[in-house]
């Protein structure tokens, strides 16, 4: 699994229709080939700042199949119509990173 992350910022103007075009289009990312999550984050200190967020089975899903698809052109309409500037997106890995403490210079 790998999870998108897309750094939206949207025009202050149009935040509310923003969020009210979101929650009607979200299903069309829920139907795409390869997509087992949507969430929608808010910055708590960033203005018009939101993190959306997307699970997919693996990054082909998005960068390959989705890309063209009734679902990718509708839903880059009407979120593109209230971006300020365009997204930032980028994938990671949805295996958490885990680091081994660091040895004492001393010895154990």
């Amino acid at each position: 699994m790998i999870y998108e992350h897309a750094d939206l910022r949207i025009n202050p103007e149009t935040e509310t229709e923003f969020l009210m075009d979101f929650a009607a289009v979200r299903h069309l990312l829920l139907e795409a080939e390869g997509c087992l999550s949507v969430e929608l984050f808010e910055s708590v200190d960033t203005p018009a700042a939101y993190l959306l967020r997307v699970g997919w089975e693996k990054i082909e899903d998005h960068t390959n199949a989705f890309p063209g698809t009734h679902q990718a052109d509708e839903l880059g309409r009407v979120l593109m119509a209230h971006c300020a500037a365009p997204p930032n997106v980028i994938h990671y890995s949805g295996q958490e990173v885990t680091v081994a403490p660091a040895q004492s210079l001393n010895g154990p």
